[in-house]
């Protein structure tokens, strides 16, 4: 009985290649130990504490990763918070002093915006960072009687 050769390369793709993430993940974490399990020696499988190492490691990771998305949530909301803060100044009277300036201005803040998400004010002609602001006080108006 003859053997007939077989022609891998045409029914095979092997110019596939894989384009690794930047970060392994904790699916991916999961399969790695699900691979491990399944081709592991049943005549000498693995041992309790590197099993109980892995799973700890897992646990580590998922942890860390809560606490990344936590802290993601927390960057948010402390941005839109500052955004908040500094539309409240708005019409109000601030005393502002920057390292580089030698004395403070006193002014009605005429206008607020964000560079890069960063609030500033706009007193007079110039515009300060809202940690430059000093003093806040309520802006009063005067009314004329006729």
């Amino acid at each position: 009985m003859a053997i007939e050769p077989v022609d891998v390369s045409s029914s095979m793709n092997l110019t596939t290649s894989r384009t690794p993430g930047s970060a392994l993940g904790k699916d991916d974490f999961l399969q790695l130990l699900t691979v491990q399990l399944k081709n592991q020696d049943p005549m000498n499988p693995m041992e309790d504490m590197d099993f109980i190492g892995q799973m700890s490691s897992f646990s580590s990771l998922e942890q860390m990763l809560n606490m990344n998305k936590q802290l993601e949530t927390l960057t948010s909301t402390f941005s839109k918070n500052s955004q908040t803060q500094a539309m409240m100044y708005l019409g109000t009277t601030v005393t502002v002093k920057s390292e580089d300036m030698e004395e403070a201005i006193t002014g009605v803040v005429d206008m607020v915006g964000f560079n890069d998400g960063v609030p500033f004010l706009k007193v007079g002609d110039e515009a300060y960072n809202l940690e430059d602001v000093q003093l806040v006080s309520p802006t009063i108006y005067e009314t004329t009687r006729s």
